[in-house]
């Protein structure tokens, strides 16, 4: 289950060569660029303490590290160790980097950890407010921002983890992206219910053929398949069960009949769908993509739709309502994106966005070493 991140692959959009020195592509925005100027804000207000905890080097193996579990350890600053001033540019370079709608759902992940607390207080009893603080999010900095320089950003935190990163202040890679909600439905809170409401659109329009070609397994992984791993392998297994949870266990059998494999996608692919049917998962594809700012869900979508239909999946396993435990995927040469609610019953959901050839940017950063190599 290796991936080699040495080879770089070119996007082949326009036919130029990606971030070569003075020379932006015809495709580059300005986002990068505000993103940057966002964090450079931040950095200016934090004091001597703060900068040596936030900024750590690019090529340091923590960068890969996007756990989005509790976790002991974390590298960088919590949003609980910032003054006012510090956490609203914290947020600012959050709003920089993804859409309105992105953003929004980041703060109610965020701030459902306070219903947590009170839910899991019978739990976790006096540690509890340590488990579940909306403020207990990690913000990092890989290399310190400064314009025109290669550098990433993290924010990670339970049910919360977002890795962007800025390539030759023109372009931004944005993967692994993970949005987390427990509950999943609790009063105002639906955080990723238009995701989940499409798939099963999707799914119900499939005839009984279509349906059992995308069902591959009749019991659901009890998390991703791909779990956390920091680059995605040639195969991955989903875990016997959640981390610290045994309310969704399943057998080795199981986990072969789920797993992933590289190029070789399964379910039903976009081209056995008909009109609507191509309409509604493209619609649901684009529901996960609208999470980050206009220029880059064109961009990727490009990049996506770039691959012949028969390249792009849609795999589902588990039950067929909505208030069974259920999972889907979507597969495609540069996207992968997984949707799960397993745990509490159905009402316990975990979504993630990865690029199997460049989570952190790993592809885009080889290309602008590249150019800058050829015109050295």
């Amino acid at each position: 289950m290796s991936h080699d991140a040495s080879t770089a692959h070119s996007d082949g959009s326009d036919g130029v060569v990606l971030h070569a020195p003075r020379n932006r592509p015809i495709d580059g925005d300005f986002d990068a660029t505000a993103v940057t100027f966002a964090a450079m804000a931040l950095f200016d207000q934090l004091d001597e303490a703060q900068r040596a905890r936030i900024v750590i080097p690019m090529d340091d193996a923590n960068r890969t590290n996007w756990n989005f579990l509790p976790e002991s350890g974390r590298r960088g600053v919590p949003l609980r160790d910032m003054n006012d001033t510090q956490r609203y540019l914290a947020h600012r370079v959050i709003a920089q980097s993804m859409s309105v709608t992105g953003y929004a759902k980041v703060v109610q992940v965020m701030s459902l950890e306070g219903v947590l607390r009170e839910l899991n207080t019978d739990v976790f009893g006096h540690v509890a407010p340590y488990f579940r603080d909306p403020q207990g999010y990690f913000l990092t900095f890989f290399d310190q921002p400064q314009p025109d320089s290669n550098w990433g950003w993290r924010l990670v935190g339970h049910h919360l983890s977002l890795n962007f990163t800025v390539v030759g202040q023109d372009r931004l890679a944005v993967t692994p992206l993970l949005l987390g909600s427990e509950p999943a439905k609790l009063g105002p809170f639906r955080i990723l219910g238009d995701e989940e409401d499409r798939a099963f659109g999707l799914l119900n329009s499939l005839d009984p053929d279509q349906v059992r070609a995308a069902t591959i397994h009749p019991v659901p992984p009890p998390d991703f398949v791909t779990r956390c791993v920091p680059f995605i392998g040639e195969e991955e297994w989903p875990d016997v069960h959640g981390v610290g949870r045994r309310d969704a266990m399943i057998t080795d059998e199981d986990r072969y009949a789920l797993r992933y494999l590289k190029g070789q996608p399964r379910g039903l692919s976009r081209a056995a769908m008909t009109a609507a049917q191509t309409a509604a998962f493209d619609e649901l594809l684009a529901s996960f993509l609208s999470n980050v700012k206009d220029a880059q869900i064109g961009r990727e979508m490009d990049r996506i739709r770039r691959a012949d239909d028969d390249q792009l999946h849609f795999v589902w396993a588990g039950g067929h309502r909505l208030d069974l435990p259920h999972y889907f995927r979507i597969e495609g040469p540069v996207t992968l994106i997984e949707f799960d609610n397993t745990e509490d019953n159905a009402n316990h959901v975990h979504a993630v966005w990865r690029d199997p050839s460049n989570d952190f940017g790993i592809d885009l950063l080889a290309e602008h070493r590249a150019a800058q190599h050829r015109h050295e």
